[in-house]
């Protein structure tokens, strides 16, 4: 064996395990078939493969790849039937499959959105009432400050009538005791007044008869 075979040998050796290592798919066409042979005229191996079927990279020469179906099968198909990427399609379901995903994920996140956003209006309004409940409550206690402290300024206000008032009972006791004496002192007064005119009269009456005697006396002596 030359040389020249030996390298050629190894080359494809090479070239055969490089083609092992990577996957191509079958391009953005309905249905092809793996075949026998580097003719489309040979016998088919397996048909009706889908556009985006992974196919294993056997071997590779005249525009013809030999591959193994995900079914086990090997045979040659065309290489402008193969792809290095999934088709169009494919990718097109595969976003589609991604959006769908995306799609109903957002509306999950829109659903906790609006839930998020009822539960903070509740919240607010809670707040709001919690507020109002406050300024009311607020309110109160400053009605009941005030009414205290009105009903102490009373309080106070009775304890000074009252002394007062006492004030004036004792006062007006003093008075009426005063007066007491001072209408005792009147009576006696006038009473000594009225006892003296008596005994005055009195005595006149007894001096006029005397003072009469007297007279007709010194008459009959001269």
């Amino acid at each position: 064996m030359s040389k020249k075979n030996i390298t050629c040998i190894l080359a494809g050796l090479l070239l055969s395990g490089v083609a092992q290592a990577t996957t191509t798919y079958v391009s953005d066409i309905q249905f092809v078939a793996i075949r026998e042979g580097q003719n489309n005229n040979t016998r088919a191996v397996e048909r009706g493969i889908k556009s985006g079927t992974p196919l294993e990279v056997l071997e590779q020469e005249n525009g013809y790849t030999k591959v193994k179906t995900p079914s086990g099968n090997e045979g040659w198909i065309a290489d402008y039937f193969l792809s290095d990427d999934a088709v169009t399609r494919d990718q097109v379901i595969s976003l589609q499959s991604k959006l769908s995903a995306l799609s109903e994920s957002k509306q999950k996140v829109n659903s906790e959105l609006q839930d998020s956003k009822k539960e903070i209006t509740d919240l607010n309004n809670k707040v709001t009432s919690l507020e109002s409940d406050k300024t009311q409550l607020i309110k109160q206690i400053q009605q009941n400050k005030a009414l205290a402290e009105k009903a102490q300024s009373i309080v106070s206000q009775n304890n000074d009538v009252s002394y007062q008032l006492e004030s004036l009972k004792k006062q007006l006791a003093t008075a009426e005791q005063a007066a007491d004496q001072q209408q005792s002192t009147t009576q006696q007064k006038w009473f000594a007044i009225g006892a003296g005119t008596l005994l005055g009269g009195l005595i006149i009456g007894l001096l006029i008869p005397l003072s009469r005697k007297k007279k007709s006396s010194t008459s009959s002596w001269s």
